[in-house]
């Protein structure tokens, strides 16, 4: 088969393109920005080098509500400018422009004959024929809509080649019927190409990180860890697994979970360092067995990042052990010119709300 011409856009081209009314979305490309009435993108020109280029294949995968309508129009041709009072203009750059309003973009495409259709991430471009290759997409109505991939494939359908001249004619009906079988097959061969990626936590998708955890003997629950969590925990469980029973694998651990770092303290250790007489004190905060564990949190933490840090550390915890958060909120201090007289006191200012059984006293503010 003949060598195939194929076009990507990715993530980090995104910027370079004019996209009112859509903003970043973390794994996604773009997603639809709720605020905004309008969503557009528009694509740089796609250059294939050689005049009278004929178009295969483009391929979007993008999600959205039911209720959305997705518009695509594409148009090929040889000139990359056209003449504008007088004055010759980029096309790329007319429609990358922000000034320049959707209607007359529109009427662009209309103009140059552009294939236009209507919620079809996968659109066959045998009829466009042109060096340059120019997209516009459209989202319309109500909801969410976010999409990943963009791919463009020049060649089309190499089964055709494959077939007696007399059948190779390109736009048929058997050229069409054809390209439904070599969408799927080049569909199939382009999952193997990135099979690897599938075992590779940074990159495989977030469905199978349960399962890479469960074989590395790590129980991550069900839709208990997010996916943030999920993917540096599975990276690290072979080496968090080594470590199993030790102080480094729970600070970790909480690192990990929380993304800052924990002190744990270990009640065995204490009496190396405490006084005989202060250990009362301290255990009354970190207990009186030496199968007590602290960890020390800085600052204040949701339950449910308790319940996730917990969950995990009773796995790499050692036998016997009994784990206890503290959470070190921050406090208010006095340097040494600071004095407190009689009835004096030091609170937390919060907001709040008076109705006509409540007073004013000195630990009370009002703000707008």
């Amino acid at each position: 088969m003949a060598d195939r011409s194929i076009y990507t856009i990715r993530k980090n081209r995104i910027p370079d393109h004019c996209c009112p009314g859509f903003v970043p979305a973390g794994n996604d490309f773009l997603r639809t920005d709720p605020h905004e009435a309008v969503h557009y993108v528009y694509l740089k020109a796609v250059d294939s080098g050689a005049n009278d280029s004929e178009w295969g294949r483009f391929k979007i995968d993008l999600k959205s509500s039911e209720n959305m309508i997705f518009y695509l129009r594409a148009a090929a041709m040889n000139e990359d400018s056209f003449y504008r009072e007088s004055r010759p203009v980029k096309i790329q750059d007319f429609l990358c422009d922000p000034k320049e309003s959707h209607t007359i973009k529109k009427e662009f495409f209309k103009r140059v004959g552009a294939l236009q259709t209507v919620n079809w991430t996968d659109v066959l471009l045998y009829g466009l024929k042109g060096r340059y290759l120019y997209l516009m997409l459209e989202v319309v109505g109500e909801g969410n809509c976010s999409f990943s991939a963009v791919t463009i494939d020049r060649q089309g359908d190499n089964f055709m080649n494959t077939f007696p001249g007399i059948y190779q004619e390109r736009n048929s009906f058997f050229h069409r019927y054809m390209s439904v079988f070599s969408s799927m097959y080049y569909d199939f061969d382009e999952k193997i190409d990135h099979f690897d990626q599938l075992l590779d936590p940074e990159k495989c998708p977030a469905s199978l990180l349960p399962v890479y955890a469960s074989w590395l003997g790590v129980d991550v629950g069900n839709d208990f860890l997010d996916e943030n969590i999920l993917r540096p925990l599975v990276k690290e469980a072979y080496a968090l697994n080594r470590m199993k029973g030790t102080k480094a694998a729970l600070e970790r651990i909480g690192e990990i979970v929380l993304g800052q770092k924990v002190q744990v303290l270990e009640r065995n250790v204490m009496a190396d360092y405490v006084e005989p007489e202060q250990m009362k004190e301290f255990e009354r905060l970190y207990g009186d067995s030496v199968y007590d564990v602290t960890v020390l949190v800085k600052g204040s933490i949701t339950r449910l990042e308790a319940s996730r840090l917990l969950f995990l550390m009773e796995q790499f915890k050692p036998v016997r052990a009994r784990l206890h958060i503290i959470r070190l909120e921050r406090n208010g201090t006095l340097d040494q010119y600071s004095y407190l007289d009689m009835n004096a006191g030091i609170f937390d200012q919060e907001s709040g709300s008076l109705d006509n059984r409540k007073s004013l006293d000195g630990a009370v503010r009002l703000e707008e």
